[in-house]
């Protein structure tokens, strides 16, 4: 996978504080976005995120993670 798109999907699902939410707005399916997160997660060999039904957060590894990518990100863009 990209990681470019990786990081795109992770920070969409952060601000979007859903799967679902972050798939509409990124015009993907849910299953796709979760794949790009777990993939992510997979290679760097962390966890990024505590997942429940109801919620969504962030580990430590994945609040650094996410300063991370949006400094990235907003280099790619400019």
């Amino acid at each position: 996978m990209d990681k470019y798109q990786e990081m795109r999907v992770f920070t969409a699902v952060v601000d979007a504080a859903s799967f679902v939410a972050a798939a509409e707005a990124l015009g993907m399916s849910k299953a796709a976005v979760s794949r790009h997160v777990s993939e992510l997660e997979q290679r760097l060999g962390v966890r990024l995120m505590h997942r429940t039904t109801r919620k969504l957060s962030l580990t430590p590894e994945g609040e650094v993670f996410l300063a991370r990518c949006r400094d990235i990100l907003a280099s790619v863009e400019a």
